[in-house]
């Protein structure tokens, strides 16, 4: 930023010394009652009664220490949020009144400004906007046209937050603009159902969070049709959910795991592949639960990110194996459910597919998840034995001029 910046000491902390002790007292009672979740009964068990209850007994003893170790998260969360110092810089009375005047132009009332630095290094500006009367004769403004002309006007590659609503209003409220990411992700998508089934039994989904970071989640429910449908899409929905909350996303699976385990007997496990990339540094994490190995394609280059944990809901302490690599622009990443990878079983069969995914002729994610589909029936005869999803994420780096 060109501007001379002042520094309000005042203005340091995220929340009010009074408010972050009545949070951090929110959570000292979750942790507390985590702790009497965690207190174990330890009478005898006295006749032949108390004997056929100890199965009972020991399964609600399970119950507890999961419920307190879910508490406990709850807590950590609350406490993070309650801690959190950012920086607000004000940019000097002739800067702000300078930046009014233009958005004035545009029919853009600008009531306060300040740029806000986070513990994590990333910059935030938040602005007290309205529409003007003036603007009645023009088309309404959109927040991401105001994130546009703050860009030029502060000479920052700004976007718009997905906190915004999509029109500035007549009524003065804080609109957020965040530094552009370096990365930007496009996906591609190709399914295919198992035959006699009318719906598939893998759910997926893409989504960014406010701190843009990209997910990819691929369940595939045992079995195929409505059952399995409905558990992978429960992981689905609830994992995302819990991401979106705050949850540390090993805790998040351990939590749908243990949810699996809380549940009625006779239910049919599910795999978990997660992929999540940093949009700031390109940095990505594969956590995989009973999933498939996925694929990472850097040129003609292939590397194979192996899975050896197992579904969800099998035990408590669950071993759930995570890879963390580093990508770069034009790199793309294949995520596979196991109806695709028993067309290439064999030895002979992986190094087939990773030449295939090698030798794509097509650079765009959907084109290539189509092509790898197309090739994948052609391996079985046109036969589908089980639900089939090719999922692809490319990624770029954000040139700004879109």
């Amino acid at each position: 930023m060109k501007g001379k910046s002042i520094y309000r000491e005042d203005e340091s902390s995220y929340l009010l010394e009074y408010e972050q002790k009545r949070i951090r007292d929110c959570a000292k009672t979750l942790n507390n009652l985590a702790r009497v979740f965690e207190a174990e009964d330890k009478s005898p068990c006295k006749d032949r009664e108390d004997r056929r209850n100890l199965i009972l007994k020991n399964r609600m003893r399970e119950t507890r220490i999961l419920m307190a170790d879910h508490l406990k998260e709850v807590a950590r969360i609350v406490t993070e949020a309650a801690g959190e110092n950012i920086q607000v810089i004000r940019l000097g009375e002739k800067k702000e009144k300078h930046i009014g005047r233009m958005l004035l132009m545009e029919g853009i009332q600008l009531e306060d400004l300040c740029l806000v630095k986070k513990e994590n290094h990333k910059t935030e500006i938040v602005a007290r906007l309205c529409q003007t009367n003036l603007s009645a004769r023009k088309k309404s403004c959109t927040s991401h046209q105001v994130a546009e002309f703050l860009s030029i006007l502060l000479d920052m590659r700004l976007q718009n937050s997905i906190r915004n609503p999509f029109l500035v209003t007549g009524e003065v409220q804080s609109y957020y603009f965040e530094e552009e990411c370096r990365y930007m992700v496009l996906t591609g998508c190709a399914k295919a159902v198992k035959e006699n089934e009318t719906v598939s039994g893998d759910n997926h989904t893409f989504f960014e969070t406010r701190e843009k970071e990209f997910f990819c989640l691929l369940s595939d429910g045992m079995g195929s049709g409505k059952k399995a449908c409905e558990e992978s899409e429960e992981v689905i929905d609830n994992l995302e959910c819990l991401i979106e909350s705050g949850f540390d996303k090993e805790k998040a699976i351990r939590v749908m795991n243990d949810t699996f385990l809380l549940e009625e007997e006779g239910r049919n496990m599910s795999t978990l592949d997660l992929c999540s990339i940093d949009l700031y540094t390109g940095q990505a994490v594969f956590y995989k639960a009973g999933a498939a190995y996925s694929l990472i394609k850097r040129g003609g280059y292939v590397e194979k990110i192996p899975s050896v944990s197992l579904p969800l809901g099998l035990f408590h302490d669950m071993e759930i194996s995570y890879k963390e690599r580093k990508l770069l622009e034009e790199d793309y990443v294949f995520l596979f459910s196991d109806g695709v990878l028993e067309h290439f079983s064999k030895e002979e069969g992986e190094e087939s597919l990773k030449e295939l995914v090698a030798n794509i002729p097509y650079a765009n994610p959907g084109q290539m998840a189509n092509y790898l589909m197309k090739h994948t029936l052609s391996r079985g005869g046109g036969r589908i034995g089980d639900d089939m999803t090719i999922l692809v994420l490319g990624i770029w780096e954000n040139k700004g001029g879109d």
